[in-house]
């Protein structure tokens, strides 16, 4: 199992147990102005400097490390959540609400996609800075993963 197959399946993970959240939506799907839609989730980037504007709300996944040894094999994922509303309390509300949602589920359903273990703590922020009509919070993730065995006795006979 690679990192990216367990973005992969947090992608898929994200986007089920959000889909009935209706967040303030920048601009939406077919529209100019503002409406309400779940958020949309991204693997590493958004598509384009476009999307930045656009995007809100949304899931940013983004692997930080990778370590492999002879106990383990762990994944470090950092979840950003991103809302957008003209509001700042209510924008503030709107991505403490998602970022409560990952995290309850994760720790609620502890294994994703039959594969992928979520491991204590999660550990969450939800910044503070002046971003006009933006929300940024962002989570910690320590993932077990099914670690490759080494055949090495190939090699010896």
């Amino acid at each position: 199992m690679t990192p990216l197959e367990l973005l992969e399946s947090l992608k898929a993970y994200c986007e089920e147990i959000t889909k009935d959240m209706l967040l303030v939506a920048r601009v939406p799907e077919n529209g100019t102005e503002a409406g309400e839609r779940p958020p949309k989730t991204f693997i590493g980037n958004l598509p384009d400097k476009e999307a930045e504007k656009k995007a809100a709300p949304y899931i940013l996944l983004k692997l930080l490390t990778k370590k492999t040894d002879d106990e383990e094999s762990v994944c470090r994922v950092r979840i950003i959540c991103v809302t957008f509303s003209e509001d700042k309390q209510e924008n503030y509300i709107q991505c403490l609400n998602l970022l409560t949602r990952i995290e309850t589920k994760l720790l609620e359903d502890v294994v994703i996609d039959n594969r992928y273990s979520c491991q204590k703590p999660i550990e969450s922020i939800l910044y503070d800075d002046d971003l006009e009509v933006y929300q940024i919070g962002e989570m910690m993730t320590i993932w077990e993963m099914q670690k490759a065995e080494r055949n090495v006795r190939q090699y010896l006979e």
